[in-house]
């Protein structure tokens, strides 16, 4: 590749990084959270780093993600939009890997492929732009897989190195990350004994390099999974949950699009006997979500329910990188080649669309903001009676100025109160507002998050 050509690929990847960056920033200027997004909000805003760790290992998913946002908030402030920044930032990371490892590797036409592809699967948007830990296992889990393909084709230090460090980030960010790393490591090692004919040893210390860097943390991880055999919020795993996963990742809003990804899949294993014998490498980095979702199948039906379907989105770029590699590998597949391209382009702008949606107009969030800040004055109280929901509210609500239905003094010094009544237990009896002469009036029907709710105003007679 010449100079000018290289500069000129350079130029038309980063537009490309640019455009999808763009749009991820367009997505976060509202005020939408949902139920975990809170919790990392509270568990990063409230806790120091070691408060942190130790909380978090109450919970249930390894502390690396909640650590990386405390330090960003420590030092950039803790609005919405920075959180949301900090899950956009492994994005842009994870389409520079397209400059940095696949175009050298495979070409600016499967570099541009693999950004398309990446941003093209309907989940990836919504998972990218949330206060969650998924677009950090996205690019970790696909650099250990190019560090893979790396250390299998070229089998160097500075790809063992880099391999090993983001098996292990990926196994300190999500405990299906973990998984999924394990899947790699194991499908890299059968791979290099069948290649090179011999026991790759160096690849066996750079997994005990990971299984030791990980050793810390195990004993909290089998706590955590022990303590919630037969006690977890996820429902028993069917043959129709199982039948179900690949339409959570590949529908869409527009019909068949699971159907018409399934075909995709096929033809790109079909394609596969035309591109080089070492490039068939990210058949197995396929794999790896198919043998993840296998373990967590096995898991959740033997043991207890443990596996949904969105644990499988760190494996996002490996599929990404699957469709690129196998479809631009020939130029006699040119009319497929710009067919796909006319698809993902058209899912792209779907899934943003569909994220537009979601993120703006799914909830009353900034409705009610506008209408209490405008309207609550110094001494008000907001009382609301879904007490699951009071962590949600601290978000937007100073916390002395929220209260439970449940400990609410009505003889307090206040000058009007705002109550959320969820219609759910405890209620506001209509006699308690008799006895300290208290007026409920209906303002609105509104809601925080996916959580409806019944907005009154109530003031001394």
């Amino acid at each position: 590749m010449t100079t000018i050509s290289k500069t000129k690929s350079t130029m038309l990847l980063a537009a490309v990084i640019g455009i999808f960056t763009v749009l991820y920033c367009s997505l976060i200027f509202n005020q939408n959270i949902w139920t975990d997004e809170a919790f990392t909000i509270e568990l990063t805003r409230q806790n120091r780093l070691l408060d942190i760790i130790r909380q978090t290992a109450i919970d249930v998913h390894p502390p690396l993600y909640y650590l990386i946002v405390k330090i960003f908030i420590s030092l950039f402030g803790s609005s919405f939009q920075l959180y949301k920044l900090v899950s956009i930032l492994p994005m842009l990371l994870t389409m520079l890997l397209s400059v940095t490892h696949i175009r050298p590797w495979f070409g600016v036409t499967r570099a541009v492929l693999f950004l398309v592809s990446l941003n093209a699967i309907p989940c990836v948007m919504e998972y990218s732009v949330q206060i969650r830990m998924y677009s950090w296992c996205i690019f970790f889990i696909t650099l250990a897989g190019l560090s893979a393909y790396g250390v299998y084709t070229q089998d160097t230090f500075k790809q063992y190195c880099s391999l090993t460090l983001s098996a292990l980030c990926a196994c300190y960010t999500h405990n299906f990350a973990m998984i999924s790393a394990v899947m790699l490591y194991l499908l890299l090692g059968i791979a290099m004994a069948v290649r090179r004919k011999k026991f790759p040893v160096r690849w066996l210390l750079s997994g005990a390099v990971v299984g030791a860097g990980f050793l810390p943390w195990l004993p909290v991880l089998l706590r955590q999974t022990g303590s919630r055999v037969g006690n977890y919020w996820i429902e028993p795993v069917t043959m129709r949950t199982i039948l179900g996963y690949f339409s959570d990742l590949f529908g869409s809003r527009l019909p068949y699009t699971a159907a018409l990804f399934g075909v995709l899949f096929i033809c790109a294993v079909f394609f596969l006997k035309d591109i080089r014998r070492e490039e068939r490498f990210v058949a197995l980095l396929a794999l790896v979500p198919a043998l993840t979702a296998l373990v967590g199948i096995l898991v959740s039906v033997l043991i207890t329910p443990f596996f949904i379907a969105r644990y499988l989105v760190p494996c996002t770029g490996l599929i990404a990188l699957f469709l690129a590699v196998s479809f631009g590998g020939g130029l006699q597949r040119r009319v497929s080649l710009i067919l796909l391209s006319a698809f993902l382009a058209v899912m792209a702008a779907n899934a943003y669309y569909t994220n537009v949606l979601l993120e703006y107009d799914s909830t009353h969030t900034d409705e009610v903001l506008s209408y209490l800040e405008e309207a609550m004055e110094e001494d008000d109280i907001i009382l609301y009676n879904n007490q699951e929901y009071g962590f949600i509210y601290e978000c937007y609500f100073e916390s002395d100025r929220l209260c439970f239905l449940g400990d609410m003094d009505f003889e307090a010094a206040y000058h009007q109160i705002w109550y959320l009544d969820s219609c759910v237990s405890p209620w506001l009896p209509e006699d308690v507002l008799q006895t300290h002469g208290l007026v409920k009036e209906y303002i609105a029907t509104l809601g925080i998050e996916q959580n409806d709710f019944i907005l009154y105003r109530i003031y001394r007679k």
